[in-house]
This record gives structure tokens, sequence and C-alpha cells, in this order.
């Protein structure tokens, strides 16, 4: 609501406004608001806005003849029209201004848009105007005669601004030749004021009833088109708004469904996180990117259920893509419903959460892995001390199991470099080797790539670390012109794919007495593999050297070496 204010521009009080409207009241009885007279025609008595005729002889008009009411209502329908074809606010004002100029006959016409709190507007659209006018914001003076018009809601004309002392107007009117006003409100549909309409003449002239009466009903028709259009423009700018969330929200599934959860609508989003294209998905039901499992348990009518009971239902759950594959999807189903409260349809929006969901998993099963790894280190290497050979002195019992920790570091640091990661043949062979410092002329080493199993994977390092000491100690190693030749290649047993390792010393020199000997290396070799991998072990120390061989199928196993097997023989020495 537009208060009344000084001529300074601040708040004026009870004296100053009850000089305001004598003015105004003065204004009107010299007949600048249009004078009214009564007339008597065949159509009876109407009172008929005479603007200054009494002062203004020159500006007098006769009253509008009936081909130009014609010409007015044309006007109108013509304006009524193009409203209905265009939704483009600017181009309907500004065509709107053009027709309104046409049928006052006026040089010059505007329309002004009041901006938030009313004390400014800005010039919409207009017609005869230099560039750059059109755009300008104005201010609205208490005193002047916008502010006045929409303070009365009722076109208030001046017909020669020279004389008017009621009004300021400002400079621009005057730098473009303007000498006549009217100013005619427009208001929204419930009243609400959106601007005016202003029609300017560049000599003085006086609008008559007629006039008036049409700017009145032109001004009817503006405000609903304008309110439609604004209307039009909010939708476009919040379509535009989800257009661009939707389009670019990348990793996030959006979903519309009817009440009875089958899709209408299928984003891009959807598209990238499920695969299917919006042609392909609108019409299916939602259920059917659920798991089949999902689907068997009635998971995705739960879920709709609970949407509706409690306006939404979380879903974090593993679904199906258009591959086939898995993807894990964070979201929420929430339900949709029409201002009686009957249900419109859902919204289904989830983040694609598959990376980190696996990633969690993987970090679950390494964590597991390595608690598992850990207790069962712990059962090896109490497990190697029980069968250490108890007759050892202090020092080669030390430097023995030493030694065996040592292989099984070795064989955990390839283990661990990820879950279920499996250990080459060569790299247990080499390693074991390079750690008793083997002269590399004197080793050859042969064999296929194969990878083995944890559980597979720690035995063979054992036996290879067994042999590799005892080598260093009494054979091939230990002797300059001894040699170590180590082959191993892959069998088909019964439709199995088997290892056939063997390691063979020779240039060795055997001492005629020398009694093979049964310790913690023979035991694991002959019975340990048997055992623990279902093979086959066998040592044999012939005239030249040690042959070992060791054969085992080539089967899953993350287990680390059992413990469980029978114990050793109180009296068995750690020696091959």
């Amino acid at each position: 609501m537009l208060q009344p204010r000084d001529w300074n521009g601040s708040s004026h009080g009870p004296r100053q406004a009850k000089t305001f409207s004598a003015r105004a009241r003065r204004g009107n009885e010299q007949g600048c608001l249009g004078n009214r007279r009564r007339t008597t025609g065949q159509h009876g008595t109407t009172d008929v806005f005479a603007g200054c005729l009494s002062h203004h002889a020159e500006g007098s008009r006769m009253a509008v003849t009936r081909d130009a009411l014609i010409e007015r209502q044309r006007i109108l329908a013509d304006f009524g029209e193009f409203a209905l074809r265009s939704d483009d606010l600017q181009e309907v004002l500004t065509e709107g201004c053009r027709l309104v100029s046409r049928a006052l006959g006026a040089d010059l016409s505007k329309v002004l848009e009041l901006e938030p709190g009313g004390e400014t507007a800005v010039m919409r659209a207009g017609v005869g105007w230099k560039a750059g006018t059109v755009g300008r914001q104005f201010s609205l003076r208490d005193q002047s005669s916008e502010t006045f018009a929409l303070r009365l809601g009722k076109p208030v004309i001046t017909q020669d601004i020279n004389q008017e002392d009621r009004f300021e107007f400002p400079e621009f009117l005057k730098e473009h030749g303007v000498v006549a006003i009217v100013n005619a409100p427009i208001f929204l549909p419930g009243g609400k004021a959106y601007g005016l309409l202003q029609v300017d003449a560049k000599e003085p002239r006086g609008f008559d009833h007629e006039d008036i009466e049409f700017l009145r009903t032109y001004c009817a028709v503006l405000g609903p088109v304008i309110d439609r259009l604004r209307i039009v423009n909010d939708l476009k700018q919040s379509d535009e708004r989800f257009r661009l969330v939707v389009e670019n929200a990348h990793g996030f599934g959006i979903i519309l469904s009817d009440p009875d959860d089958i899709i209408t609508d299928w984003f891009p989003g959807a598209v990238e996180v499920f695969g299917w294209s919006e042609e392909e998905a609108v019409g299916r039901p939602v259920a059917s990117i659920f798991t089949p499992g999902d689907q068997e348990s009635g998971i995705p009518q739960r879920e709709v259920k609970r949407a509706r009971e409690m306006g939404k239902a979380p879903n974090i759950r593993w679904h199906v893509t258009k591959s086939g594959r898995r993807v894990f999807v964070d979201g929420q189903t929430i339900v949709l419903r029409n201002p009686d409260d009957t249900v419109r349809g859902y919204l289904k929006i989830g983040q694609d959460l598959t990376e980190r969901k696996l990633h969690e998993e993987r970090q679950t099963v390494l964590l597991a892995e390595l608690q598992h790894r850990v207790r069962n280190v712990l059962a090896m290497i109490a497990s190697i001390v029980k069968r250490a050979d108890v007759d050892l002195g202090t020092r080669e019992f030390r430097d023995r199991l030493s030694g065996r920790i040592a292989s099984m570091a070795r064989t955990q640091a390839l283990l661990t470099r990820a879950a279920g990661a499996g250990v080459d043949v060569a790299g247990i062979v080499g390693d074991e080797l390079a750690a008793q410092d083997a002269a590399p002329a004197r080793i050859h080493v042969a064999g296929p790539q194969i990878t083995l199993s944890a559980k597979a994977a720690e035995v063979v390092t054992l036996a290879v670390h067994e042999l590799a000491t005892n080598a260093s100690k009494y054979g091939a190693i230990a002797q300059p012109d001894g040699h170590i030749d180590v082959r191993w290649q892959l069998q088909v047993r019964d439709e199995q794919d088997w290892l056939e390792l063997e390691w063979r010393e020779t240039n060795v020199e055997i001492a005629s007495d020398a009694v093979p000997r049964s310790g913690f290396g023979t035991e694991l070799i002959t019975r340990r593999v048997p055992y623990e991998l279902g093979g086959e072990g066998e040592l044999v120390l012939e005239e030249d050297g040690l042959r070992c061989r060791i054969a085992f199928p080539l089967k899953p196993g993350d287990s680390i070496l059992q413990t469980n097997s029978p114990p050793l023989p109180k009296t068995a020495r750690d020696e091959l």
C-alpha cells in the first residue's frame, strides 16, 4: 500500500496529507483528472470525462465515432489473439503498447512494472521512445502522477505537464517532448498492482470518457495476460532448473512412477546408473530394477506400502542393471500426492555407491583375512617351535627357528599384496635360494608360471626353505662343486591340474656312513604335503646328492598351514 509523502519525499503528517488531497481534489474540479459532465442521449444518462475542455477549448474533441469504437474493439480482439499465441511477456507487452498507441492516436506509450517495495518501477516495454529508454529504472515519487494513479486505482489524466502544478514529472518525458499523459493502473487477479500503462502525447490533449473506458478495459485484459505469462515464465524457469539438476545429477538415478509404480519418467541419471534408455524403461514396473531375490521377497511392494504410510521409504540395497550387473543404490522412495491427498505417484532418487560399497566389502574381507592370518601365523610359529629338535644347542635352535620364521614372513608379504592374491612358484624358489647366498652359476631353475593359493604357497615355501637350508649346511651350496637343479611342471590327473616340483642336488660328496635322518623338513615334505595338500612328498638320498619330489593338486585354499597333524616323535632330529 503506497503511503502519502510530502514534496521532499518523506512521509508527511495529516496536514500535509490534507494539502496533497486538496490539490488532487482541486485538480479534479479543474478537470485534469477528467471532469464529469452528465449527458443525456438515446442510451440514457452517462458521465463523460471531459478533461480540461472548459479551460482548453483547443483540446476539445468530438465524441468517439462509431467506426472508432469498432476499431478499438478490433484492437482489443487482436491483442487478445496475439496474447493467446505468444508466451513471451516482453513480446506481448510491446505489442500491447503498439496497439494502444494506435487505438488512441498517441505518439508514445509504455508499460511500467513496479519493483519490490513499490518505490521504483522499470519500463518493461514501450513504443516511440529513444534507444536505451526501455529497461530503465524510474523512481516513483509521492508527487508523481504514476503514484497517484496507483493509489487512486483509476486512470489519471494530465492534459499539459507544463501547466500542471500537482505532480512532478521526470526529465526524460520532457526530453521526448511529452505534454499530455494518462496513467492507467494495471492490476493482477486478486487486486495486486503490477504497474501502469501510460499513454503520452506531444501536444496538449484531453482524454474523453471513451478513451478512459477503453484504457480501463485494456488494462483489465492486460492484467490477467501478464499474470498468465508470469506464471508460464516461472514454470519455464522452474522446468529449466529441474532439467539442469536432473541432467547433471551424474551418479544419481531419478525416476517418477504412477500410483501403480509403473515408470513414467526416466531421467539421464537413471540411464547412467541402470543402463536402460528412456524408451526402454518407461512403462516398466519399478520392481524390474530390483534383484530377483528382492522381487521374490516382495521388497518393492513393501517399499511402496511404507512410502504411502510414512511419506517416504528408504531404498538402500543392491539393484540390477540392463546388463545384469549389480549396482548398489542409496536412496529413498517418496510418495507424491494430489491436493485432495490421493496418490499421484512416486519419486525415486538414489545415488550409485557401488564402488564405495565394493571398497567397504574389500576392506571387510581384508580385515577378516588379516585377522585370520595373524591367528594362524602365530599357530604356525607355535607348531614350528613344537616340532623343533630339542636336542639342538641354543644357538643352532635359534638360527633354524629364525630362518623358518623369515621364510614365512617372505611368503606372507607376497600373500598380503591383495585379498586372495597367490604366489608364483618361481618367486618362492628364487627367494629361498637367494636367502642362502647360493651362487647363481651353480643353480638352475626352470618351469612355467604357476600361481599357488595361500595354503599351498605356505607349505611349499617351508619345504623349499628346508631344502635350501640343508643344502647350505651339508649339500650342494656348502660344497664347491655342488649344483642344484629345480624344475616344475603342470600335469593333469583325472581332469585335475597338478603341480610336480623336483629338487635335485648333484656333485655332492656323501659320506659312506651317512644315514638319512628324519627331522622337521622330512616330516614336512613326506607327511604334511599329503596331509595338507592331498598330494605326494618324496625324499631320496642318492650317491651324488639329495633328490626331492613334491606333487599336489592345484586347488583353492585360503587357510594357513594346519597344525593338527600327528606330532613328530620326541627323538627326531631337525635334519634332512
